[in-house]
């Protein structure tokens, strides 16, 4: 009896263990086939404009969540292996985009890990005919509060199998 209350005491531990830690989920980006690109211009950080992407990019799925309160319901995604070319910095960046719309609703993106944000879907589409975002000279704002900008143009793909509306 003591060594069933010790193995259940072990795998007990163990299924805590994979939940706190993350395991067993598709939150992390994973290789897709699709080709990405950022093109980072008009920075006002030193040595962050650049092109961003030299290969397919790693992709979550686009996961619908219709979160409580005045939030919308929204479609998202998040991205990373956007490797800078020539340099060792790199991009990644979680796109959030309303159900049945055509622009991004937010956009958070790091640029060598720095990380800048949007609220406005203007110089953004959500091409879904296309499987990818387009971003077209957005400006992207400082999530640090020190009013840094940049300027962004590119493509960012996702994944096809996404639910009805994303």
């Amino acid at each position: 009896m003591n060594s069933f209350i010790k193995t259940c005491t072990a795998m007990a531990a163990a299924s805590v263990l994979l939940v706190a830690c993350g395991g067993g989920n598709d939150d992390d980006p994973t290789p897709s086939n699709e080709p990405g690109v950022l093109t980072v211009t008009e920075s006002s950080v030193d040595g962050l404009s650049g092109v961003y992407g030299n290969g397919a990019l790693n992709l979550t799925d686009v996961e619908r969540f219709n979160p409580v309160g005045s939030t919308p319901e929204l479609c998202s995604f998040r991205f990373d292996g956007a490797n800078k070319v020539g340099s060792s910095a790199t991009a990644f960046g979680d796109l959030r985009y309303r159900s049945n719309t055509d622009g991004l609703y937010v956009a958070y993106i790091t640029f060598a890990g720095r990380e800048f944000a949007s609220g406005e879907a203007i110089d953004t589409a959500v091409v879904r005919s296309l499987d990818r975002v387009e971003l077209t000279r957005k400006v992207l704002t400082a999530t640090d509060g020190s009013g840094a900008t940049v300027r962004v143009s590119g493509i960012v793909p996702m994944r096809t199998n996404r639910p009805a509306g994303c």
